[in-house]
């Protein structure tokens, strides 16, 4: 079938999360988008388990004939292989279509800490080794990566608190069990705005415009940046027109100014980039995510 012809029927979209989060969400909006751009439905397929790789196993396993598409993050394909073993290629099993939202972490803390600039927080935790507490929302995930990875540069030490869920990491927070909860920004924006906790600085390379007067990491400890990103792909071999033509359209749904609002309200930037564009990013997050798995302890021997 050629890429004019495709698609003559649903197209299903494997997302390795549950649903209601943050990917799901995404996913939804976007696939709601191509259904309509598209004429055919696109439809969700929630594959949780064991950090989204029975989902991403299942994607790679899928034929490569335009009708089942990826959704995911950037964990499964530069953190997952490097902490367990998997039965997928995360390069070789996969062809990127378009990158979509692209987010930072926010180094986030209790209002009790009084560190109230990212410099101070190094020294407060530097005068106290050991004894500062940050929560996480489950090992190897970006709110123990990040962290881990801020730690090794700096020189802390800092005592990771794994939980099984980011609102159960909140709660820790919340409580003072931790003092600090390095994650997505889109996680911890209504503590922020309560008052019930302290957003010192986002991991992103330039300072986000919906948070003008929060500065980057970087501004203090220069080259230190962190992202999330999440993308459609499809199985390698897919043919490259239908990539392509996907491609155009979710380039062309990024740039809607209502999805570019709704993601920049949680503090999301929406991208969307061509297939060489995203590959070429995937490139370059691999030496990140393996220094910050290195960081963790969580390399796989």
């Amino acid at each position: 079938m050629s890429a004019q012809e495709w698609p003559a029927h649903p197209v299903k979209v494997i997302v390795p999360y549950g649903p209601g989060g943050i990917s799901d969400t995404l996913a939804r909006m976007t696939a709601d988008r191509l259904s309509k751009a598209f004429g055919q439905p696109f439809v969700i397929e929630n594959r949780s388990g064991a950090g989204g790789v029975i989902g991403t196993e299942a994607a790679a396993r899928s034929p490569a004939d335009g009708y089942t598409l990826y959704f995911a993050g950037g964990a499964q394909l530069t953190v997952n292989p490097l902490v367990k073993k998997i039965a997928y290629d995360p390069i070789k099993d996969f062809a990127p279509i378009s990158m979509v939202s692209v987010n930072g972490m926010a180094l986030t803390v209790h209002p009790d800490l009084p560190a109230r600039s990212v410099r101070e927080f190094i020294d407060y935790v530097r005068a106290n080794p050991g004894k500062i507490n940050y929560a996480s929302a489950g090992l190897g995930q970006s709110s123990h990566l990040t962290p881990a990875a801020f730690a090794a540069r700096e020189g802390l030490k800092m005592v990771v608190v794994p939980y099984q869920s980011t609102p159960q990491a909140l709660v820790g927070l919340l409580s003072g069990s931790t003092q600090v909860f390095f994650g997505n920004v889109s996680d911890v924006l209504e503590l922020v705005h309560t008052g019930k906790a302290r957003m010192l600085a986002i991991s992103t390379p330039k300072r986000v415009a919906q948070f003008p007067d929060v500065p980057t990491v970087s501004e203090t400890v220069p080259g230190f940046v962190m992202t999330g990103w999440i993308g459609y792909f499809a199985p390698a071999g897919t043919p490259r027109p239908i990539i392509d033509k996907l491609a155009g359209f979710l380039i062309a749904i990024c740039r809607e100014p209502d999805l570019v609002r709704t993601m920049a309200n949680v503090g999301i930037e929406a991208v969307g980039d061509t297939p060489d564009e995203f590959a070429a990013e995937i490139q370059a997050d691999l030496p990140r995510a393996r220094a910050a798995v290195e960081a963790a302890g969580l390399l796989r021997k």
